[in-house]
This record gives C-alpha cells, structure tokens and sequence, in this order.
C-alpha cells in the first residue's frame, strides 16, 4: 500500500506510457472508474470461493491495470496476492484483498478527478 507521503498513482508516468496521449488517459480512466466494482467484486469472489488459481489470474489482471496507471503500492499488492495464490496458499489473502480493494477503489476516485 502507498505510504502515506506517496501518491497513490503517477499521472505523468501514466501518460507517458501512453506516448504522451492525454486523451487516452482520460480515456482508459474512464474505463477503469466505471468497471472497478466488478473487478473488486471479481477478486472477492475468487477469495470467498478458494479458488486459487482464480484469484491468482484477478490479481494478475489488477496488477496489470494498476502497473498502467503507475500505482506502484497498489501494483505491488496485487503481486504479492497474485504469488501467494500462485504457491497454493490463502494465509494473509483476506487481508491483502481487502486492502487492494481499498486501494483500487481510490484510485478510481482519484481517476475519475483527474481524467475530467
């Protein structure tokens, strides 16, 4: 999770993966802002069912949008998730989903200011 002094995502990085097309930004924020609560909800069921592989494959597909808007603390947690399920084991899931939950939730909030 960010530390309190971090921001939660960087804008600049952000764009500049994207060649510098500010529009596309807006854009995929736009997506993703509207369709964080499936995600969230994606990953909790895949938590609540034990399903490791698929809260393996959630937390891989998290990180990878998380990695596009250059939230670094929230694209670290999904890896750390994505690798405990990997090894078969849930100890430490419940927390570590809530907490990408809450980290993904800001950031659509964040987006959503942003991108407008």
């Amino acid at each position: 999770m960010p530390r309190i002094d971090e921001p939660l995502y960087d804008r600049t990085v952000a764009i500049e993966q994207l060649a510098g097309d500010e529009a596309l930004f807006a854009a995929i924020a736009g997506v993703f802002a509207a369709e964080c609560r499936g995600y969230c909800a994606s990953l909790e069921a895949a938590l609540a069912s034990g399903d490791l592989e698929d809260l393996r494959r959630e937390a891989h597909t998290v990180k990878s949008m998380l990695a596009s808007f250059a939230c670094e603390g929230g694209r670290a947690l999904a890896q750390q998730l994505e690798s405990l399920a990997a090894s078969g084991r849930l100890d430490g899931a419940r927390e570590m989903t809530a907490e990408l939950v809450s980290v993904m939730k800001r950031l659509a909030g964040a987006l959503e200011k942003d991108a407008g």
